[in-house]
């Protein structure tokens, strides 16, 4: 009966911590991007993909302890984050608001990944060697 308990708590567990196949590609990226030297602390805003009950683990629910906001409908940000980089979960919330780094969006089934050359360092965001290709 012990055995079956423990085995009932991995599996709620594991379960717990299960991510999409959206999730995963995300948090790829995210844990490649360095900012100022540092990973970088992420706050999440209405993306179309939530890092909610993903391995990333450099999430914050507060937009003073962030150095990036990632989702969509940046217009309604609070205060603290209208400074912040962004990354998008909309292509062209990424094309035309000036302060989004990237964004990871849906084009015909598939996933895309673009970065902004020019707004990374703006904003001291390094691109890593595996990232540099999808910079703009």
């Amino acid at each position: 009966m012990a055995l079956l308990r423990w085995l009932l708590l991995l599996a709620t567990l594991n379960f717990a911590y299960a991510q999409t196949p959206e999730q995963e590609l995300v948090v790829k990226v995210l844990k490649l991007l360095t900012y100022e030297g540092k990973s970088v602390v992420v706050y999440e805003h209405q993306p179309s993909v939530s890092l909610q009950g993903s391995t990333f683990e450099s999430l914050t629910h507060e937009c003073h302890q962030a150095g990036l906001v990632y989702g969509s409908a940046f217009e309604s940000l609070p205060l603290a984050c209208k400074s912040l980089p962004r990354f998008s979960t909309d292509y062209e919330v990424f094309q035309k608001d000036k302060k989004s780094i990237g964004a990871f969006y849906w084009r015909k089934g598939r996933p895309q990944l673009r970065f902004n050359k020019e707004r990374c360092e703006a904003f001291n965001i390094i691109l890593p060697n595996e990232l540099v290709q999808y910079a703009q």
